[in-house]
């Protein structure tokens, strides 16, 4: 039985308002539960997929920044 891990997540978030993604991520990143770290990644591959490239290197300097 194959599972597509980001159609789950993705029909998963379908119905959830602006407070109801908050709360996912926020209790996904509070939990540090490392199950939930594909969800996280989806998200990030959601948003990354629509950001203009000025921006994915705004945030990637960020990540950088707060990694090191």
């Amino acid at each position: 039985m194959e599972i597509d891990i980001r159609k789950n997540i993705i029909n998963n978030l379908k119905n959830e308002d602006v407070n109801g993604i908050i709360s996912i991520i926020d209790e996904s990143i509070t939990s540090k539960d490392e199950l939930v770290l594909p969800g996280l990644g989806v998200i990030l591959e959601i948003l990354w997929n629509d950001l203009d490239s000025n921006y994915k290197e705004t945030l990637a300097n960020t990540l950088i920044k707060k990694i090191n």
